[in-house]
Parts: C-alpha cells; sequence; structure tokens
C-alpha cells in the first residue's frame, strides 16, 4: 500500500471524525486528508502519514507562542524524511504581518502558520526523533480553499500549498511534496549539510516511536493492540470496563477482536478462556496472544474443542455436525455431570469471540456455570462476548437476534457501527452491507461503475482459475522488486471447489499443488514466509488480510453468506473470481 494513515479513518466518514469543539467539520483537514489519500495511493512510494499528532511537550528552539504543547496536522513520512504539513481551511488574508481567517481580515490568527510548523518541527527534531541524526526534517502549510494568488514576504511560496496553485503541480499534491522537500533540502545543500535517503531500519524506528504516541492513552495496551485498535474503541473500552460483563456488537472490521486484547491485557493474574467459532482462528489469537508478555493465564480453544475435552466418546466430525438443540442438549448435560463430580471450576474471565454461532448451543449456560460464582456468572461473572447478528453461520431458521437480545440483560451493551477493518476502501464497505440483501449485484453489468475499486473476473473452469491465480497473484509475490508480500494475501476460496471434485474433474486444492502455494493450516497461520496461503472462505472466518481474492460460483441465494464472509475478510484490496 503507497499510503497508510494514522490512525486509519473511514475516508468517507470524515466529516463525522474530523471536526472542531462545536462538532462540525474541520473541512481544511477533511480536503487535505482526502487528497493525500487520493493522490499518494497512485504513487510509486510508501508512504505514512499522522494525522492530528499531538505532542507531550514543545520544544524551546523556535518556541514563539511559548506553547508547552504540540498538536501538529499531519506528519508525513517517506523515504526522503519528515515533513510537518499545518493546514488553515476556508479563505486566508495578511496585513501588517498578521494572518487573518477570511478575504478581508475578518479574524486574527493567534499565530502565523508558517512560524508554527518550523515550531513543530523543532519540537519533533530535539524532543521527540532526536537520536535520529541522519533523518531529514522540513516543513509546509498547506491553504486548500485559497483560490486566488497568495503573495507575502511573510511566506515561502515553495512551501505553501493553495488551490490556487494546485494547477502549478498538476493538481498533484504528492508533487507538492516533493517539490518542497528538494527545495528545502537544497537549502541545506548550501550550508553544506547533506542528507541521505531513510534506511528500512531508520524507517521503522520512526514509526514505532510517533505509533503509540497517536492512540496510546492506556499505559497497560501494548504497541500490537494499538496498531490495530482504533482511539475511539480504546474509549469504548475504558467506559465499559468498570463493568463485568461487556457485550460488543459490530460487524466485520469493527474492532471487535482487537477490543478483546485490550481486555485480556487488564486481567492481572487471573485465569481465563478465550473461546471462538473455528480453529483457524482459534490458532491465529494464540500465535498473536503468544507476542505478548501476558499478566494473566488465559487457555484458548474452540467452543466445540471445549465440550469435546468432557466428551471424549464423541468425536470431532460428529460433534461437530450437532444440531443446535442437540448440542445445546450436549452442554447441559456436560455442566450437570461436571457439578456432580464435583469438577466444575470456574475462570476468573470469559472471552467469546464469534458468539453469534454460539448463542443457541448452549452458550448462556456455559457463561454461568464457567464464571462468577453459585454458578451464575450471567449476574456475577466476568466476560467478554462479542457477535455479529448478520455473520451466524445460517440466518436460516436461527433467531439469533432475539438469543442476543435475552443476553443482553445480563451486559453492558455497545455496539460498533464502523468497519475499521476495510476503511480505507469503502467501496468494500458497501458491498458487505449490499450483498445479503441482494447476492446478484456482483453479476450485475454496472458493478464496475458502482464499486470502481473491487475488481471481479469471470472463469469458464478451475483451469483458467489456477492460471490467473499463477500470473496475477504468484508472480508479483515471488519477484524481488514487487511489493506484494504472500503474508499479506489470502485466497479464499468457495468450499464446493474443494470437496475433492467439481463437475467430475480435478479441485482447487489439487490444481493449486504448486511451489510457494499452500493449503492455510494451524501449522503455518503464524508462518511469515512470502506464500501464497488458501482455504475456504468459511474456515477464515474472523481473521483478516490486506488483500483478499475469493474464488466463487455465481452469487446467489445459497452462497450469499460464504461471499459475505469473504468479503468482509479484506483490510484494503478485493478481488472476486467467478466461475461460470
Amino acid at each position: 500500500m503507497p499510503v497508510y494513515f494514522h490512525p486509519n479513518n473511514p475516508i468517507d466518514a470524515l466529516e463525522t471524525i474530523i471536526v472542531k469543539e462545536d462538532g462540525s467539520p474541520l473541512q481544511g483537514e477533511i480536503d487535505i486528508y482526502r487528497k493525500l489519500w487520493n493522490d499518494l495511493n497512485k504513487s510509486d512510494l510508501d508512504w505514512d502519514i499522522w494525522h492530528d499528532l499531538k505532542l507531550p511537550e514543545h520544544s524551546d528552539h523556535f518556541n514563539y507562542y511559548k506553547k508547552t504543547s504540540s498538536q501538529i496536522d499531519f506528519l508525513i513520512l517517506s523515504k526522503y524524511g519528515i515533513m510537518v504539513l499545518e493546514v488553515k481551511g476556508g479563505y486566508i488574508s495578511v496585513m501588517d504581518n498578521i494572518f487573518y481567517y477570511g478575504k478581508n481580515y475578518e479574524t486574527p490568527m493567534k499565530q502565523n502558520p508558517f512560524k508554527q510548523v518550523e515550531g513543530y518541527k523543532f519540537t519533533l527534531k530535539d524532543n521527540i526523533l532526536n537520536n535520529l541524526k541522519n533523518c531529514f526534517f522540513c516543513e509546509a502549510v498547506a491553504f486548500p480553499h485559497v483560490d486566488y494568488s497568495f503573495d507575502s514576504k511573510l511566506i515561502d511560496p515553495n512551501l505553501l500549498w493553495t488551490k490556487y496553485k494546485a494547477d502549478t503541480f498538476d493538481n498533484s499534491i504528492e508533487k507538492f511534496l516533493l517539490n518542497a522537500i528538494t527545495y528545502s533540502k537544497n537549502k541545506h545543500k548550501k550550508h553544506f549539510r547533506n542528507y541521505e535517503n531513510l534506511t528500512l531500519k531508520e524507517y521503522s524506528v520512526i514509526k514505532k516511536i510517533l505509533s503509540p504516541k497517536i492512540s496510546d492513552r492506556n499505559p497497560n495496551n501494548s504497541i500490537n493492540t494499538l496498531e490495530w485498535l482504533g482511539i475511539q474503541n480504546i474509549e469504548i473500552l475504558e467506559g465499559l470496563f468498570k463493568n463485568q460483563r461487556i457485550l460488543i456488537e459490530g460487524p466485520p472490521g469493527s474492532g471487535k477482536t482487537t477490543l478483546s486484547k485490550a481486555f485480556i491485557d487488564k486481567q492481572h493474574n487471573k485465569k481465563g478462556i478465550y473461546l471462538c467459532w473455528n480453529s483457524l482462528l482459534m490458532y491465529y489469537i494464540k500465535s498473536l496472544l503468544g507476542q505478548r508478555i501476558l499478566s494473566c493465564n488465559i487457555e484458548i480453544t474452540t467452543y466445540f474443542r471445549f465440550f469435546q475435552m468432557y466428551n471424549s466418546e464423541i468425536d470431532y466430525a460428529t460433534l461437530s455436525n450437532f444440531t443446535e438443540n442437540e448440542f445445546y442438549e450436549l452442554v447441559k448435560d456436560t455442566i450437570s455431570r461436571l457439578e456432580h463430580e464435583k469438577r466444575l471450576y470456574p475462570y476468573d474471565f470469559i472471552v467469546v469471540d464469534e458468539a453469534q454461532d454460539l448463542f443457541d448451543r448452549g452458550l448462556d449456560l456455559f457463561i454461568n456455570s464457567f464464571s462468577g460464582y453459585n454458578r451464575k456468572g450471567l449476574l456475577n461473572g466476568c466476560s467478554f462476548v462479542m457477535y455479529d447478528v448478520d455473520q451466524s453461520y445460517s440466518n436460516s431458521g436461527r433467531n439469533i437476534s432475539e438469543l442476543a437480545d435475552l443476553i443482553s440483560e445480563y451486559y453492558s451493551h455497545f455496539k460498533l457501527n464502523e468497519v475499521k477493518r476495510s476503511a480505507q476502501n469503502p467501496d468494500i464497505r458497501k458491498l458487505s452491507s449490499d450483498i445479503l440483501d441482494n447476492p446478484s449485484i456482483i453479476s450485475h453489468s454496472n458493478f464496475e461503475n458502482q464499486y470502481p475499486n473491487i475488481s471481479v473476473i469471470y472463469h469458464d473452469d478451475l483451469q483458467r482459475v489456477k492460471r490467473h491465480i499463477v500470473k496475477n497473484i504468484l508472480t508479483p509475490i515471488r519477484e524481488v522488486d514487487s511489493s506484494l508480500r504472500g503474508n499479506d494475501c489470502a485466497l479464499l476460496i468457495e468450499s464446493t471447489f474443494l470437496k475433492g471434485s467439481y463437475k467430475g474433474k480435478e479441485d482447487l486444492r489439487e490444481l493449486l499443488i504448486i511451489k510457494d502455494i499452500e493449503e492455510l493450516f494451524d501449522s503455518n497461520i503464524g508462518d511469515t514466509a512470502n506464500k501464497l496461503r488458501y482455504t475456504s472462505i468459511l474456515k477464515f472466518k474472523g481473521l483478516e488480510k490486506k488483500n483478499v481474492y475469493l474464488v466463487i460460483s455465481k452469487p446467489s441465494e445459497i452462497n450469499k453468506y460464504e461471499i459475505f464472509v469473504g468479503i468482509t475478510r479484506t483490510m484494503l484490496n478485493l478481488e472476486i473470481n467467478i466461475v461460470k
């Protein structure tokens, strides 16, 4: 991905996120945010951008206004160094060395924006990144709504972006940024100061230093949590944590699993259990939590595996095919037997992921008996439950909404509405919302116009699918100079193409016996080798990748749920391959 924002806000929802104290949009910053996102996504360079970066102290060096803290509109990082960009929206004017909002000197600014941004630059250089001696720092100012010539002795025109000047740079803010960086570097050369491009290690160090300062309001959370967890969700957790039982409802990618990690971080010296739906998610969570220094003792397993442990006479395949009612009775009987044998020991805390698949399988009985005291865990236990009604395994004949509503009476219930996973691709969010109501929309002739950032490719048979995968996905992954990495990709296949044969011929599992392509299993879920991994769509439920390649049959009422799950696994790029 050429550009990555910190925080990674939904690009089509900025008016509700970037706001003034009165709640009205900060349109200048919003317009620059979108301009940066649109233009830099087309770049050949990698860019990282921090928006609204709050720094804990201000440098004494060039601190013209004696400020004790700093808030940077945009910090822009590339291999060339760091640029600090200050944004002033609306019309701007200057008189008697004072900057004003408005064309006719209506409201004086508290600060000269060029002096202001210079001070921010030195704050970074002197107090935050002072150990990076080889890093180049520069600054610029943007007046995105100024559509007239803006000349003043107070400014350096090479460091100013305006709507009026945009044509000078072919309406590309990237060209402006690169020009400003080159101009600033040349000024340093006159004083015999030359700066090399940042190494990958230096680039990585800068990101690690800056990322926690963007969103780390809870010192108990690690960087791993915060890189995935938005500041808004941290605040949600902080507000809810006064409650012992928390129920989080939200669509795929809204941050439910991430909130659970932050919740676990808070369970000091306690014994807990993490329950999820499928095995791949279980092993992935194990891998994630295994990278963390945990202050608690937590067991990670699937709901099925947990109850098989206490019912060893029932094999896993049989257990997996139990109906909802059969499993409910199994849970009930297991609890009764353990109580009778005095082998039922409650956990200090319980975390349940993908709970929509468990509500009607005795989840309420489990929570009540395996948490809290006196077998009343729903009333006095500690549990964190996450669900999404739309993701229930099969909506037909299952009253999941009603069951979720019943259990919510015992919980502090919070609903996450924003899909953060695919925040940078609004088309994915839109399609995931539309697909369950109208699966045929993918095959519609107008699809490209409605979802321009999603690719749909048709294939006559699986052999053609194989050739496409090798040529257009695997080959770029293998190329040394390609930015596409296998670990950022997931090939998700509709189950009908992985059942041993398809129309009497080879299925995709047989066709994909190719070097650097392997099926995703529990043994390689945490492997970062540069390989393309595939699995069925449903097995990947609860997981995510930057780039997702779906292989499906013609969209219909029969496979719409699988398609929905597949679509919502992607963070950035989605390709849909349809076999005719």
